[in-house]
């Protein structure tokens, strides 16, 4: 069979991120043309965020730590222009995005034209995702640094104390995927909040209260199947019984929003949250430590991270010395966030134990970022190919060798991935146009051609080897998330938000008194 140069490079990128697959393909369930997302129950607060003060958004979400949804921060960014599938490809043709991560914690990334048309033509049941923390470092990607401004809630970032320390974990990411792929359920690492702010498309976020037992949150093992750490089997399994009503919505609450262009979530430190993309989306994201959250902070990276927390706390002192009794106080009655990750997922921003590892944040070196701004790949082989026709052969040759590798292991698994193919495990909905499925618009910008911008170009591999690892406002409780009646609107399903029951405030323990917000 002949596959095209973009092709084999999209598929040495799947081997690598995913190898098991290899039998049975990455479109094994049919998912594309099979799962439904279930009508959209949404109880999130919307808030127009130019009228509230960063005082009042403390006090009213992050102290209480709410999760909401804050409209109108994007309104003048460059980046709604910037950002859409064929400005990137025009702009960015040849830079190389983190795509996944390999067995060995190699970073698998991907040249921006191949992955822009894997977007257009894939059908796979959990696609390739780009969640890349380098593009701020590139040579020609950080220009998109100066398509977003860090929103006033979240500008005080603490972290920024330590400057180009090494220790400083990975905090900013670009995040671009087709529809189906998303991030299985996890809670953001060290403590940290985070806001995500979605340029286009739309996604579909489920909040779990922090107290929510992690065997409650994650997919029971006998219904993980093909892709056990995948967000789209935890949304055909978890997420099918919190819409059933099967859920302890009065000891665990749950909320879940659609996400719309230009509309950005505040994600509270210690929430379970998992996101999936309804249709093709662009989203930039980042992970904070504000004064608000350091109770939180600093008990958790003293317990996951005594370097980072040596290093900061002398930043600390040195440059904000007003909140080391804040530091001391969390020490008293410390609320360590330590159960970072409902799994292992790749898919995920990042793992509990990889992306924010010191190893791995050396990276952010000067020489790293330089071979990550041109390109170029890590691999000596590939770089040493003077042209196009022997690199592609000798991409060739290693693919060969490195499916003759997995062969064994693969035999072994083959029997039980049959009967997981067989059973499925995956919740598989008939061919409908029913309206909570996923509603892709085929004049959509997102699906332009990418012959224009297809050059020769190609000294540098997509899939270089480097260690690498989000969320507008309205927040009342949900006590339940039942299936509701929804009316088509742009072709995406939307309902009307409902009254709260109550406000949820969540303690924060500030100032050595445990407080909340309730009304």
């Amino acid at each position: 069979m002949f596959y095209t140069k973009s092709e084999r490079r999209v598929n040495s990128a799947q081997r690598r991120d995913r190898p098991e697959l290899q039998k049975h393909g990455w479109d094994v369930l049919k998912l594309a043309k099979n799962f439904q997302l279930p009508p959209l129950d949404d109880k999130m607060e919307r808030v127009e965020g130019t009228s509230i003060t960063l005082e009042e958004f403390r006090r009213k979400y992050e102290a209480p730590r709410i999760p909401c949804v804050i409209t109108g921060l994007t309104r003048n960014w460059k980046a709604h222009e910037n950002w859409t599938i064929q400005k990137l490809l025009k702009d960015y043709p040849n830079d190389s995005f983190k795509v996944g991560e390999g067995s060995s914690g190699d970073t698998i990334f991907l040249k921006f034209k191949y992955f822009a048309e894997y977007m257009r033509e894939n059908e796979d049941d959990s696609p390739l995702y780009i969640f890349d923390e380098y593009f701020g470092e590139g040579k020609r990607t950080k220009e998109m640094l100066k398509d977003y401004d860090v929103p006033v809630f979240f500008k005080e970032n603490l972290f920024d104390l330590l400057g180009n320390d090494t220790k400083r974990p990975p905090y900013r990411w670009i995040v671009i995927g087709p529809a189906r792929s998303g991030t299985n359920i996890h809670i953001d690492p060290l403590g940290t909040s985070a806001w995500n702010a979605l340029i286009h498309g739309h996604k579909r976020w489920i909040f779990i209260h922090p107290d929510t037992p992690r065997e409650f949150v994650t997919i029971p093992k006998s219904e993980r199947g093909i892709h056990p750490n995948e967000a789209i089997t935890w949304f055909s399994t978890v997420y099918k019984r919190i819409h059933q009503g099967d859920w302890p919505f009065e000891r665990y609450p749950a909320y879940e929003c659609r996400q719309n262009p230009g509309e950005t979530l505040f994600v509270p430190c210690g929430w379970w949250h998992v996101v999936i993309n309804e249709d093709d989306t662009v989203a930039v994201t980042q992970n904070f430590c504000s004064p608000v959250n350091l109770p939180y902070v600093y008990p958790t990276i003293r317990e996951e991270r005594p370097s980072l927390a040596s290093a900061f706390l002398e930043k600390l002192n040195e440059l904000r010395p007003e909140l080391m009794q804040t530091v001391y106080e969390s020490l008293l009655d410390p609320k360590p966030i330590l159960d970072s990750y409902g799994s292992d997922s790749e898919k995920e921003v990042i793992g509990a134990n990889d992306g924010y590892d010191e190893s791995e944040t050396t990276s952010f070196s000067t020489d790293e970022s330089s071979d990550q701004d041109s390109g170029d790949n890590e691999c000596d082989e590939e770089e040493a190919e003077e042209t196009e026709e022997t690199e592609d052969e000798q991409e060739e040759k290693g693919g060969e060798k490195e499916e003759s590798d997995e062969e064994e292991e693969e035999e072994e698994e083959s029997d039980s991935q049959e009967a997981v193919v067989k059973s499925g495990f995956v919740d598989i909905a008939e061919d409908s146009e029913d309206e909570g499925g996923f509603c892709e618009s085929g004049d959509s910008e997102d699906s332009e051609t990418y012959s224009d911008y297809d050059t020769d170009d190609d000294d540098d591999d997509d899939v270089s080897e480097r260690s690498s690892p989000s969320p507008e406002i309205h927040t009342e409780p949900v006590r339940a998330i039942t299936p509701i009646l929804t009316a088509s609107e742009g072709g995406l399903k939307r309902r009307a938000v409902t009254s709260p029951n109550r406000r949820l405030g969540i303690p924060i323990f500030l100032n050595s008194t445990p407080r909340s917000f309730n009304n």
